[in-house]
């Protein structure tokens, strides 16, 4: 057995003896335990691949933060909420549906995005591919309406009461709320709302960094602040605004060479390489070459051998085939249209292909998937 494997079953035995220890404790002290063990438990479940009792996890975590009335433990768990909903939405629904027949707790409809996913509308969740894809960002939303709730109770961001956690949630966790509904709706090709969402959770990542102190987590935030300005780069690069998203996409990669978070390193590089082979973006071929050159030397230090040719036209990655010329075809809505055949476009999996073959091979084969390891 791994050693991470060991770590993760270890985590998981954790956050079960936390909830068992709550429910001992009782009263709001318990639900407050238990609504943020659980919410750890459904994370550390959801990242270890077992959605199903991620979920369930999570909508207990939920009933918890509802019961014990604290703002910032609803909104981290409505988050937590929306991450397996995006990953695993069937299973989501499941858990919720189990969930409100043991919760006693009834209050105003909480309906975002379409979808009621309040107490009282449970029995109205989604069933059709239409509604589960937005059961993430309902979640979300009814994040971040909570916290525009809850400063509108005491005057504003800047009042004295919004010091107060019982009622208002820290800059980080609206900054992440508000950063998960803008990352939804750019999913969704919502653009031009999630750009401004985006810039909303980036202005107060910053605020957060600049504002923590010696008893909080400034690894943390600089974390949500990297992955915050990676998502935001990524939607200005889609409103046609090159220059802005890459300025937000090398600071990311600057804060991830900071805080030596590959994950975040990973992210930032991809998306950096990929802005190359159309006029509008300003990354040009020779230091998109080398954001690639970086990005396989991460994978290397991860143990991972990506490909070094195009597994399509099985050209080199240094000798790049399908000529110079434009090429304009329908791609699936992929954006490819105006890039040179010879770009380059690295998916998410890290495997690079030529944007001109990616997108005729996407014509006839499974639209959005890796043609080598099949990563959707």
């Amino acid at each position: 057995m791994t050693k991470t494997r060991v770590g993760y079953l270890a985590a998981v035995e954790k956050y079960r003896e936390a909830s068992t220890v709550a429910d001992l404790i009782g009263g709001t002290e318990g639900a407050l335990r238990r609504a943020d063990a659980d919410q750890s438990f459904g994370a550390c479940l959801m990242y270890g691949g077992n959605m199903a009792a991620a979920a369930r996890a999570v909508c207990s975590s939920l009933r918890a933060a509802r019961a014990s009335g604290r703002i910032p433990y609803l909104v981290k768990t409505l988050c937590t909420c929306g991450d397996v909903a995006r990953r695993a939405p069937e299973e989501m629904v499941k858990a919720e549906r189990e969930s409100r027949k043991q919760e006693r707790l009834s209050g105003p409809p909480l309906s975002y995005s379409g979808l009621d996913i309040s107490q009282a509308g449970r029995v109205r969740l989604p069933t059709t591919p239409a509604g589960l894809s937005r059961l993430s960002l309902a979640y979300n939303e009814a994040a971040v309406a909570t916290c525009d709730a809850a400063l509108a109770a005491v005057g504003g961001r800047d009042s004295p009461a919004a010091a107060d956690e019982r009622h208002v949630p820290s800059l980080q966790l609206e900054a992440d709320a508000r950063g998960s509904v803008g990352h939804s709706l750019h999913k969704l090709g919502e653009l031009e709302r999630s750009f401004e969402l985006l810039r909303q959770a980036v202005a107060l990542m910053r605020r957060a960094v600049r504002t923590i102190t010696h008893a909080d987590d400034p690894l943390s935030t600089k974390q949500s602040l990297a992955g915050c300005l990676c998502n935001l780069g990524i939607a200005q690069n889609a409103c046609s605004n090159g220059a802005g998203g890459e300025a937000c996409l090398r600071e990311a990669l600057e804060l991830g060479e900071e805080i030596d978070d590959v994950g975040v390193k990973h992210h930032a590089l991809r998306h950096l390489a990929n802005m190359s082979g159309r006029p509008d973006l300003p990354v040009g071929p020779t230091e998109a070459a080398a954001f690639r050159s970086r990005l396989n030397a991460l994978y290397a230090r991860a143990g991972r051998n990506p490909d070094t040719s195009f597994t399509i036209c099985l050209e080199s990655v240094e000798q790049p085939g399908g000529g110079s010329e434009k090429f304009d075809i329908g791609d699936g809505g992929r954006g490819f249209d105006g890039y040179t055949k010879s770009a380059v476009f690295v998916l998410e999996c890290g495997h690079p292909f030529h944007r001109g073959c990616l997108s005729t091979w996407w014509l006839t084969q499974s639209v959005g998937a890796c043609p080598l390891c099949k990563h959707v």
